[in-house]
């Protein structure tokens, strides 16, 4: 029943009029907030390349953001629409919902709409998206046949069974933060689509799980796109094009190599050598390019690492989900110091001058934050223990300290459980972080004592805050009282 819902959706995606409405846009900039359709305030952001012809419909990459800044996704893309000719459309809609399925039906309606507005070639439909945008975008070719491929930038979604129902491959193109522990989930898919006779490819940026791409790595990651369509006669061969895709591939490898990345540097070079394998007047550049990097004695210490580190960090992801899992089960506070200690310990090995050991500890701290968090919000809404909600709290200000979420929990349990101290601290630890939401602290229901006490609404005055509750300096009160009785 999901498939039949989501392609009876697809189908009338496909089917739309795709001039019904005309909208005046400029070529060559981005156009913000053009509306879905009448019967909605949802927009999208759109870029048509300069060269834009009506006569010759340009392929399509729907960008997919899960912030819903469509202007600034569309932003990154620019220079790629240029260089290789597409039309660029994101959505200005977040993704909030719980449901895979409802992001879904939202991103479909977001290009129905768009179907209704511009000109595109329907056989050249992609699809990209960033974090959450990704996994949707994964989603949407598994039940649709007249998607041509996926970007998907740090992470993805796949289900074998509809991959097996699938009548022709798409393409799919990922983009990976060197510092995002979604990494290797993210190289196992396209290992399994490649297995399959799928084309695909991936590309390294050196950066995090929150972070886009440099503009070269995401023309690269797009030439996928445009050389396979090439090469199966999508799309005309176009010399210029091809050689402008091979600029930009050299850059992406350059800017590896000037942050000090050489071993990433080689596995794109590797990939480049693969995706050029048909230009012979390539092969001489990209033999010299392999010879600079690997003659570096970096290049060689960091090739060594590589492997080393692969295998260390499986073995420290294990013990943290399982030292959590025990920990939860004890409400072992008496090891809260370890939690702590580990997060030091990634940090320094943040400073670490070996680029596979720095990157290995911000995919650590980036895992450990999602392994807290994610049993934190099933921890909070469970029936458990107080001392079971307040532990996980706790760990949760220690793996993300600015993240108010935590302290408020704190806050509020211990507060209702008649732990005026350990509210208290907490508080305070709060505060120290910035935190100046301080309606919000006087709205913490079951604290009612806690908020009206001296101590609390001190400390609230204390951080720039207005206490909401009077407090009477003792001595001034007792001179208006004995001037009051004199008179």
């Amino acid at each position: 029943m999901y498939k039949q819902t989501l392609t009876c959706f697809l189908a009338l995606l496909l089917s739309a009029v795709v001039c019904a409405q005309e909208i005046r846009l400029q070529k060559g900039n981005v156009t913000d907030n053009v509306r879905i359709n009448d019967s909605t305030n949802a927009t999208y952001a759109v870029y048509l390349p300069k060269s834009y012809n009506v006569e010759k419909p340009a392929p399509v990459i729907f960008l997919l953001a899960q912030d819903g800044k469509g202007r600034e996704a569309v932003q990154l893309f620019r220079q790629t629409a240029e260089d290789q000719y597409y039309v660029i459309a994101a959505s200005n809609q977040k993704m909030e919902n719980d449901s895979i399925q409802e992001d879904i039906l939202q991103t479909v309606k977001f290009m129905n709409g768009f179907y209704r507005t511009i000109k595109v070639d329907p056989n050249l439909l992609y699809i990209a998206g960033i974090n959450k945008g990704a996994e949707i975008a994964s989603a949407l070719p598994l039940i649709n046949e007249n998607i041509s491929g996926v970007l998907a930038m740090n992470k993805t979604w796949i289900n074998g069974k509809f991959i097996e129902n699938r009548k022709k491959p798409y393409v799919f193109s990922a983009i990976s933060g060197t510092r995002d522990f979604s990494r290797f989930g993210l190289l196992e898919v396209a290992e399994f689509l490649e297995g399959e006779d799928f084309p695909t490819e991936v590309n390294y940026f050196e950066g995090g799980p929150e972070s886009w791409p440099d503009t070269y790595t995401i023309n690269n990651a797009v030439a996928k796109f445009t050389l396979e369509a090439m090469k199966n006669d999508g799309r005309e061969k176009n010399d210029t094009i091809i050689n402008t895709i091979f600029k930009n591939e050299i850059k992406a490898i350059d800017n590896l190599i000037s942050n000090g990345a050489y071993y990433t540097a080689f596995l794109q070079l590797k990939k480049a050598e693969e995706k050029f394998d048909d230009f012979n007047r390539f092969d001489d550049q990209l033999k010299n390019l392999k010879k600079r990097i690997r003659k570096d004695r970096t290049f060689k210490q960091q090739r060594r690492k590589w492997f080393d580190v692969k295998e260390e960090e499986a073995f420290q992801k294990e013990d943290y989900a399982h030292f959590l899992e025990m920990d939860i089960l004890t409400n072992n506070f008496d090891n809260i110091g370890w939690w702590a200690e580990q997060m030091e310990n990634l940090k320094a090995g943040q400073q670490q001058k070996n680029t596979i050991e720095r990157n290995m500890a911000y995919r650590l701290e980036n895992y450990l934050n999602d392994l807290v968090s994610a049993t934190y919000n099933n921890v909070i809404v469970s029936e458990s223990f107080i001392d079971t909600k307040i532990f996980i709290s706790i760990l949760k200000t220690i793996v993300d300290k600015q993240n108010p979420e935590g302290y408020l929990s704190i806050i509020q349990l211990a507060g209702h459980d008649g732990d005026a101290g350990t509210a208290m601290l907490y508080l305070e630890d709060l505060l120290k972080t910035g935190y100046k939401d301080f309606d919000r602290l006087y709205t913490i229901e079951g604290i009612l004592d806690l908020q009206m006490s001296t101590e609390f609404n001190l400390l609230i005055e204390e951080y720039g805050g207005e206490a909401k509750y009077i407090i009477f300096d003792s001595e001034k009160d007792t001179g208006k009282n004995e001037a009051t009785r004199s008179n």
